[in-house]
């Protein structure tokens, strides 16, 4: 299964020659509740571009083929219970060009004004481990630097610790254009043994389709494959724009090469413009299954985890909990702010809410909350290095705790919400 798979439903394409230099990035965030498929790029009239196809926990739940309450059980599932992959199949994709100059043959978009910057925001990068053979894959931003060339942002986790341990450049496929369980995968935190692949077979019930490439296993159906290497030389990466929706700063970050392109036929580039709603879920979704098996172990009725877009799914997270005992729902929201460190504030509520719903959210601090009693702070804390607010020269900032649940000595009755009869048997369209 690939990512037209996906494109099969309700979504919305627009003919008319679209400029990926912000004109692209304009449209596709005006309206993210549906995946936008762009015909027609300019200057490049056998592509088009995919983007906003995991925009909304509804449409991830969707192409898991799950209830959109069920996408961390998903998760969690595949992540405990991998699946071998099949035998090698052909690919979809056809080669195109050696030492390619990539900005001839793929449009690299720029999103924002104030940097430019053309960035590959979609790819995620194939690499294998020398000493286990298993392959990582995991996203990393790519700023095109002209000709075969990007800069890679490269984090301290399993690919640079790959680097760490491979003799001279390291051989890496780059894949854009996958289905949503492979992209999920992939920004999943998990121990250098995992297998992302494994990990995306599970979400699709043994459905992935592979192939190898260069000695790499990537996906079959993938819209664009790259490989190349990650070389020692490093050059000025970003500024980009992160999960917070501000600039992150300029670092000296590797090279990479690309030795060759291939394409499917009349491709669907992916596109993920930085900072919204897509970027927020690949990169937030993935960390709450991780989240709920820790604050699981101290307070074992928890229900849900979410971390919130408007959070940027990465500071602001919501617990829901059966309470049973007075003291649960601050347990529940020390241990979340634990698992996630990068988590500044969170709220911990009871489970007739749904904590992927803000205005629910909002609702019950709204209903059930007493500031002088209810929200707990926590000064000095390491906190994430995306939030502009901290203190940049200690590195902290206050984290706090809202304890959004009825209190114990006080009856469930006298916060329930006054529902109107009959809403689930009445349908407007049979009354028009």
């Amino acid at each position: 299964m690939g990512l037209r798979s996906v494109l099969t439903g309700a979504t919305t394409t627009l003919t008319e020659p679209v400029d990926p230099r912000f004109e692209l990035a304009a449209l596709a965030v005006q309206d993210e509740s549906l995946p936008l498929v762009f015909e027609s790029v300019a200057g490049y009239p056998e592509v088009s571009a995919v983007t906003n196809v995991v925009s909304s926990r509804d449409r991830i739940a969707s192409a898991l083929g799950v209830e959109s309450g069920d996408i961390v059980t998903a998760l969690t599932n595949a992540t405990t219970a991998p699946r071998e992959l099949s035998a090698p199949m052909d690919a979809m994709f056809e080669h195109v060009a050696d030492s390619p100059t990539v900005a001839d043959y793929v449009p690299i978009p720029t999103y924002y004004a104030e940097h430019e910057r053309q960035y590959i925001a979609s790819g995620i990068v194939v690499a294998q481990d020398p000493d286990t053979g298993v392959h990582n894959l995991s996203f990393h931003r790519l700023m095109y630097d002209g000709d075969t060339d990007f800069v890679m942002r490269l984090v301290e986790r399993h690919l640079h610790d790959i680097r760490t341990r491979t003799d001279g450049p390291l051989g890496v496929a780059i894949v854009v254009g996958v289905h949503p369980a492979v992209e999920l995968a992939a920004a999943t935190s998990g121990s250098p043994d995992m297998s992302e692949l494994e990990v995306a077979n599970a979400l699709l019930d043994g459905d992935l389709a592979t192939t190898t490439i260069d000695g790499l296993t990537v996906p079959a159906e993938a819209e664009l494959v790259m490989t190349g290497q990650i070389r020692a030389e490093t050059r000025s990466e970003g500024p980009f724009v992160d999960l917070s929706r501000t600039w992150d700063t300029v670092r000296q970050q590797p090279v990479v090469e690309i030795t060759s392109l291939h394409l499917r036929p009349d491709p669907n580039v992916r596109v993920v413009v930085p900072g919204r709603r897509e970027h927020a879920h690949l990169m937030g979704l993935p960390q709450e299954p991780r989240i709920h098996r820790i604050v699981e172990n101290t307070v074992p009725t928890v229900q849900e985890i979410v971390l919130t877009p408007g959070g940027c799914s990465w500071l602001h997270g919501v617990v829901a909990i059966e309470k049973r005992t007075e003291g649960d729902a601050k347990n529940a929201g020390l241990a979340a702010l634990a698992a996630h460190p990068s988590m500044k504030r969170v709220v911990v509520v009871d489970e007739d809410i749904d904590p992927a719903d803000s205005d629910a959210v909002e609702w019950a601090i709204a209903t059930r909350v007493q500031a002088d009693e209810d929200v707990e702070t926590i000064e000095k804390a390491k906190g994430s290095s995306l939030d502009p607010s901290q203190d940049f020269e200690t590195g902290t900032l206050t984290k706090w705790l809202i304890d959004a649940t009825v209190p114990e000595n006080r009856e469930q009755s006298d916060f329930a919400e006054a529902t109107v009869p009959g809403v689930e048997n009445v349908h407007l369209e049979e009354y028009q």
